[in-house]
């Protein structure tokens, strides 16, 4: 009996033309090789199966089914909106909830003392664990964008709407970044949160106006605010100088007063010890120095009525 082989039946042209359908097909899908930009790395599945990560360059594979690569960009920043849509870059082109219903539906919020606020909002991050961000959540921006949503109405409903239109949007900015990166951990989605802005927040259209009048008027009155303080600034160091050098020259002429006090009571002491020991000596030294003191500043004419005529005598060396 003769045995017929199945390769025998295909003639040699089809052979070739079948391993060539391969090689095309191996290369359509991917081809043995694949290169990862400087900005990604290269999760590789063998048999579904996580095997290895490869950073930048060039690297070889087996086809599909065996291995699949996947490549997501860790070093790139991403961006999520909330309450707007970017249509272009250049020229900036928006889309917002004032003119989109569906945005309108994203951005408005209740406040916590039962007010409607609308807010357009950016979440920054970036990829840190590429196995846990491809893996372990199977819609990862929208996963995150619901984490999001409900992260900000969740703040903002603890918050009275002047916190959120003005002085407490920064920490309303923080406590959001902080809540979405815990729930993002116990997702284990393998993100870092860069950063949450607040990029318009404003009071329905209805009301509008009349919020931005409040915002105007706590803005003038912080500016009324600083201005005094500038004027405080400007005015306490002069205050604090004036107030030393007064200080200073109280000191001086307390000290000369002072000083003089007690040279004139010692120079008392010493007089009275004196005259305690010779009365009589230290009245006429007393006396005769006191005389001396006035000479010296007074003018003593004597007229000697004697003489024939008028003489005069003038004496001491006082005035003329």
């Amino acid at each position: 009996m003769k045995v017929i082989r199945a390769g025998s039946l295909i003639p040699t042209r089809y052979k070739w033309v079948l391993i060539i359908g391969v090689i095309l097909a191996w290369f359509v899908l991917g081809g043995p090789f694949y290169i990862v930009d400087p900005e990604e790395v290269g999760v590789v599945l063998t048999f579904g199966r996580y095997t290895a990560t490869e950073g930048p360059g060039f690297h070889f594979k087996w086809p599909w089914p065996i291995q699949v690569v996947y490549k997501p960009a860790v070093n790139v920043i991403q961006r999520i909106e909330i309450g707007f849509r970017t249509l272009s870059q250049n020229p900036p082109t928006y889309q917002s909830f004032t003119s989109n219903r569906e945005m309108l539906t994203e951005a408005e919020m209740l406040t916590g003392d039962e007010n409607i606020i609308d807010c357009a909002v950016i979440v920054q991050y970036r990829i840190n664990e590429p196995t846990d961000y491809l893996f372990n959540v199977r819609d990862q921006e929208g996963t995150l964008r619901d984490i999001m949503e409900a992260s900000i109405r969740l703040i903002v409903g603890d918050n009275a709407i002047d916190a959120v239109l003005t002085t407490g949007k920064l920490e309303v900015q923080n406590r959001i970044m902080l809540m979405v990166q815990g729930i993002a951990d116990e997702y284990q989605l393998g993100i870092d949160i860069i950063a949450i802005q607040l990029m318009d927040v404003q009071a329905p259209a209805q009301v509008s106006a009349a919020f931005r009048d409040v915002a105007t008027a706590r803005e003038d009155m912080q500016a009324y605010i600083n201005e005094a303080e500038g004027y405080m600034n400007e005015r306490l160091p002069e205050a604090l100088a004036d107030s030393v050098e007064m200080v200073n020259e109280a000191l001086g002429y307390s000290a000369i007063r002072v000083n003089t006090a007690t040279g004139d009571a010692r120079r008392f002491t010493a007089l009275a010890e004196e005259y305690r020991k010779a009365p009589t000596v230290t009245a006429v030294r007393l006396h005769l120095e006191t005389l001396s003191e006035l000479l010296d500043n007074v003018s003593v004419t004597v007229v000697d009525e004697s003489a024939g005529a008028l003489t005069h005598y003038n004496l001491g060396g006082g005035g003329e």
